[in-house]
């Protein structure tokens, strides 16, 4: 075994990089570890310990644990065991740019020591082929790498293994939830399981307030922030706010998604922001609040919204709120911190009164609002969550909360045509209008300078 490529790709001397060394002591696990690097294009550095050094493969995205994405991985130079643990910016010349753990544990092969387990992949090597079960904090379960035939002999896939969890926690299947509807908390475990795809991608790695509904939406409700007691399967994040330490779950697959349905959370409330840039939302939305005001006006209110950002060429979503209103979210790529993202929505309501000051309103007070929509910009704050796009709501009908075509905010619109009967074939129809919110951000200083200019 040499780290000679390793060596000869790179200057030692100038770069923090470890140096090239081969782990000698046997550990009783194995590590791995999956680090970001924002090279020349950003992508993820997978590295799996076999006989004192890392085995590596460059994923170009993020890895997934969705077993229906399969991921390009480019397999590279062996780097050093010690590799594990380096964060830092590496100078000019190969592999120059910035790199951050991403995610770091352990691995085995089916449940095997550590020696078999590298006997096993020593195997798979050679034959293209290699699975793994990885226990880290986001990725956990089942992997596959599979060396693509008839590409490059360097180029693999990475593949999540479809695993079946185990779910004892599925109980009162038979109690009714709606009703009116006569909908049961069966019925709502199949609307999550069959919408999990879609809604998943908008819930893995951020913290979860749990708004339970034990007896349905006509019983008690509370929201539960501080999850002591679960499953070891179940992961959660400790973060501190202020004084108070709080767990907050972390839905990552469909299994805990199931599992938070299971405990009553009708609705799932979701952070704005991610595991690894807690601080830094994905996107601001601006709530649209109607209480006694007409849902006309409500959408008055939003394509009024969407004309400003068209002038000013700020891309954005509408969603129904799954209530009475309508959430207009705008993708910020986690690049500024809450703070900003919040003052930023505020611009955009005040300009947005100025216009339309007969119907709207930034009155806080229910009783000061005299009937007018509410802009609400205040949602954009660390800790502050919204009900998640796809998510139910636990209102009559069983409305869900889904993402629109601009051309669709118009007169006539009615919130609850979407439902948890109705969203899945309108999904296969149109496919997910909000998929742009987790793409590239706005950039803030260019739409403020923009605004200036109107």
């Amino acid at each position: 075994m040499t780290l000679f490529k390793y060596k000869s790709k790179r200057n030692l001397k100038t770069s923090s990089e470890p140096s090239a060394k081969i782990k000698k002591k046997k550990g009783d696990e194995l590590a791995f570890v999956v680090q970001e690097h924002h090279a020349r294009r950003l992508h993820y550095d997978l590295r799996l310990e076999v006989d004192g050094v890392l085995k590596s493969w460059a994923v170009p995205k993020e890895p997934s644990l969705s077993p229906k994405i399969k991921r390009l991985a480019i397999h590279v130079e062996d780097h050093p065991y010690d590799y594990k643990d380096f964060e830092g910016t590496i100078p000019s010349g190969y592999g120059k740019g910035t790199v951050s753990i991403w995610d770091k544990g352990t691995y085995a092969v089916d449940e095997q020591s550590a020696a078999d387990s590298e006997k096993t992949m020593r195997e798979g090597l050679k034959k293209g082929t290699l699975h793994f079960t990885l226990k880290g904090k986001k990725l956990k379960g089942i992997f596959h790498l599979v060396k693509m035939k008839t590409a490059e002999n360097n180029q693999w896939l990475l593949i999540k293994k479809e695993e079946k969890t185990d779910l004892p926690k599925l109980t009162n299947l038979e109690k009714i939830y709606w009703p009116k509807e006569k909908i049961t908390k069966g019925d709502l475990l199949a609307y999550y399981a069959k919408i999990a795809p879609w809604i998943l991608p908008y819930l893995i790695d951020r913290p979860e307030s749990l708004r339970r509904y034990p007896d349905g939406i006509e019983g008690k409700t509370f929201f539960q922030k501080n999850l002591k007691d679960h499953p070891d399967w179940i992961q959660t994040e400790l973060i501190h706010h202020d004084a108070k330490k709080i767990n907050y779950l972390l839905i990552q697959d469909e299994a805990s998604l199931l599992y938070a349905v299971n405990l009553g959370c009708i609705e799932l409330h979701p952070f704005f922001s991610r595991l690894g840039k807690l601080e830094n939302p994905d996107y601001l939305i601006l709530d649209l609040d109607p209480k006694e005001a007409p849902f006309s006006h409500v959408v008055e209110t939003a394509q009024a919204i969407y004309t400003l950002l068209e002038e000013i060429k700020v891309p954005s979503v509408c969603k129904t709120s799954g209530a009475t209103g309508l959430h207009i979210a705008i993708p910020l790529g986690a690049k500024y911190p809450y703070e900003v993202a919040e003052k930023f929505a505020e611009v955009i309501a005040q300009i947005v009164l100025k216009r339309i000051p007969k119907i709207t309103t930034l009155e806080r007070s229910l009783s000061k609002r005299k009937g007018k929509v509410y802009i609400d910009c205040h949602q954009n704050h660390f800790g502050q969550t919204l009900a998640a796009v796809y998510s139910a709501r636990a209102r009559p009908g069983a409305p869900v909360s889904t993402p629109l075509h601009w051309k669709e905010v118009k007169k006539g619109l009615d919130p609850l045509d979407f439902t948890i009967h109705t969203i899945l074939p309108r999904l296969k129809k149109v496919g997910d209008l909000f998929a742009p919110i987790l793409g590239k951000g706005i950039d803030i200083p260019a739409a403020l300078k923009r605004l200036q200019n109107l």
